[in-house]
């Protein structure tokens, strides 16, 4: 096996029952990470369990074949993630991005492995491997899977191939690497269902998402000579669209195809009142630094932050900073 997985091998070879789990509104690729990977310890012998803080998109529901993936509820999971002897974090190693599922694991010290690939200052649990260089989480666990000479099952393939997928925008962002698209074509020679996969992601869109989708780009608003673009994700509106927040999974990227904008800004309204804010740029402008002034973090191009302030006031604040810090980069450009 690589070295670079011998540790995380050691970690799940004594283990028997495992949890597996990831960030709060889990995408595309971390939802593939936990599949390909509950997939693989299921077929070595394991007692899998696949348990998130949020729930998921319908569209990403047509990975869940034989895999049940439940939202955390503490009551009635914390004595099964107690039970457990060792838990698996993929697609984030930041642990206020885990959620409530998160403080359970730090309180009972569950021991813990982490997979990931965002720029991040930490590292989380004993055993981890963090590769910022890699497209996705999921081109990691493909190496991984490969190094233990793993059998991939069609559920597995078509996992991995979800990953890569909407982690690079369809082969578009700036993370797609000549490695990414080898990745790609071998999971293609080994019958990933490319077609179907896209047809599930990206053309089963439910009313609701629709409906918000439509109303987020008529109502998106400008700044600095329409270099920043931004827009607000409110409750209010969700219940008027009759919309789920996991249906507004990959909506912080619409900006990105309009021209002059160099950053976009989604204020998404949470449950609790508080925001959250959702900064992509077009690959030109590194934006995780702009989402570290807030305590948040991600990719250089694409990243989040969890705001401590109502939606009016974090649109304020971070309109202001997201201004000032395009007049910063772009002197230095």
């Amino acid at each position: 096996m690589g070295k670079r997985w011998d540790a995380i091998s050691r970690f799940l070879d004594d283990k028997k029952r495992i949890l597996i789990t990831t960030h709060l509104n889990p995408d595309g690729d971390a939802l593939g990470s936990e599949i390909a990977l509950a997939h693989y310890l299921s077929a070595c012998g394991k007692e899998v369990h696949v348990i998130n803080s949020d729930p998921l998109a319908d569209f990403f529901t047509f990975l869940t074949n034989d895999i049940q993936v439940k939202q955390f509820q503490r009551q009635k999971h914390q004595p099964l993630i107690e039970s457990c002897d060792g838990c698996l974090v993929v697609d984030v190693s930041d642990w206020h991005r885990l959620g409530d599922i998160g403080l359970v694991l730090r309180e009972r010290a569950i021991p813990l492995a982490c997979i990931d690939h965002h720029l991040q200052g930490g590292k989380m649990g004993d055993v981890h491997v963090i590769d910022e260089k890699a497209s996705s989480t999921g081109e990691l666990v493909y190496d991984f899977l490969k190094s233990a000479n793993a059998a991939l099952s069609q559920n597995i393939i078509d996992a991995i191939y979800t990953c890569i997928l909407t982690d690079t925008g369809s082969f578009k962002f700036s993370n797609t690497t000549p490695d990414t698209h080898l990745i790609a074509a071998e999971l293609l020679e080994r019958g990933a269902r490319f077609q179907k996969i896209y047809a599930e992601l990206y053309e089963s869109d439910s009313i609701g998402r629709t409906l918000l989708k439509g109303h987020l780009l008529a109502h998106m608003q400008f700044a600095c000579d329409d270099r920043i673009a931004w827009f607000v994700l409110s409750q209010e509106l969700l219940h008027v669209t009759g919309a789920q927040e996991c249906d507004a999974e990959g909506f912080a990227d619409l900006a990105r195809s309009i021209k002059s904008v160099e950053i976009s800004i989604m204020f998404s309204e949470k449950k609790d009142g508080l925001t959250k804010a959702s900064f992509r740029s077009r690959g030109c402008i590194p934006i995780h630094a702009l989402a570290e002034q807030f305590g948040g973090g991600g990719h250089k191009y694409a990243a989040g932050a969890a705001l401590q302030w109502r939606l009016n006031e974090a649109i304020d604040i971070v309109l202001a900073a997201a201004k000032t810090y395009l007049g910063s980069v772009s002197k230095h450009r």
